[in-house]
């Protein structure tokens, strides 16, 4: 007999309560937090023959997060799945039994990038968030500047995987990395090569000692490093693969936040030096004060343009998403007709 609550709730409980209620198709779907819903709902909500609801999973002690829900995979199936973060478990697929069953269990979607992070802050989207923050355009290159972001941080990237996958993460821990990495400072058009060098210099530092203090591993570092590359990782998009949180609290916050405060100012300045009188121009500033006062964190959450861009998503996420509605819909009993497009889409 099952020992708890949780265990009563499974994919079969799922079932049978759509039946009562005289609902077909239900798929509950457990994410680990509530920032994930805007984006596994986004992608899920692309296929209408199948109703997926989706809640951050819950335990009785309100515990959540990806360890929590792989604690309880026995539970899933056709009404209920888990869609979680990678971390460096699509990378690193051996290197825990968390990614031995991220990677065997057809009832899980992962990110493939370190989390839906990664996604949301996709450099090519940025301008896009900026105008949704400002009502303006700005010139600053987001793509070129993530891309040499990503080539200073890449070799620091490779130490820290190769220490997870020997197990010596605590000699060099998710703080030890976030204190190389992040930037100490607001970044701006004027500064952003002098904070990507200081970044750069940290990074050869860390790496140098990880040298001394591991010969035998810098040597294996050359075929690891092909492993890896395989999975998709290179020098110019390692932004895609560290820790999101960092990503985006850390490095795009530090870029967008004084970028769409100087736009907002300027803005405001050209509001007073326009013709009118003061009542007119006091009016426009509030209009304006009230269009952008959306939080970034809550617009980079919403971000959604990343599909267009991404290869990972396009490679990827897509067709393994394909592949369990696929699944779903054959242990469902239900027969689609017609083309993908009509079955699967909208």
């Amino acid at each position: 007999m099952p020992s708890s609550l949780i265990e009563n709730y499974n994919s079969e409980y799922v079932r049978q309560s759509s039946r009562l209620t005289g609902k077909q198709h239900i798929v509950e779907v457990w994410v680990e937090d509530e920032y994930d819903v805007p984006f596994w709902n986004d992608l899920l909500n692309d296929y209408k023959d199948i109703t997926f609801r989706i809640t951050p999973y819950r335990h009785k002690n309100l515990n959540k997060g990806k360890g929590n829900i792989l604690k309880f995979t026995h539970l899933l199936g056709t009404n209920l799945i888990a869609c979680v973060d990678s971390d460096y478990d699509y990378l690193l697929p051996e290197a825990s039994e968390t990614g031995r069953q991220l990677n065997n269990n057809p009832y899980i979607l992962q990110t493939f990038t370190y989390s839906v992070e990664n996604y949301n802050c996709h450099p090519s989207t940025l301008n896009k968030i900026c105008i949704n923050a400002t009502l303006e355009t700005t010139g600053f290159d987001f793509v070129g500047f993530f891309k040499e972001y990503s080539k200073a941080i890449y070799p620091l990237l490779l130490w820290s995987l190769m220490m997870r996958k020997e197990k010596l993460n605590g000699e060099f821990t998710f703080n030890d990395f976030k204190d190389v990495i992040s930037f100490d400072r607001n970044i701006t058009e004027d500064n952003m090569h002098d904070v990507i060098e200081t970044v750069s210099k940290r990074v050869k530092a860390s790496c140098a000692v990880m040298t001394e203090e591991h010969p035998e591993l810098y040597m294996q570092m050359n075929k690891f490093e092909k492993t890896i590359a395989a999975k998709g990782v290179r020098p110019d998009n390692c932004f895609l693969f560290i820790n999101g949180h960092i990503l985006q609290d850390s490095i795009t916050q530090r870029l967008l936040v004084p970028l769409c405060k100087d736009i907002i100012n300027r803005h405001i300045q050209g509001i007073f030096r326009s013709k009118g009188t003061m009542n007119e121009k006091e009016r426009k500033k509030a209009h304006y004060d009230n269009i952008t006062r959306r939080s970034l964190t809550v617009l980079l959450a919403s971000n959604f343009e990343y599909k267009e861009f991404s290869g990972l998503y396009a490679n990827k996420l897509r067709p393994r998403i394909d592949s369990l509605v696929k699944l779903l819909q054959k242990e469902m009993g239900y027969t689609p007709k017609g083309n993908k497009e009509e079955t699967l889409y909208a």
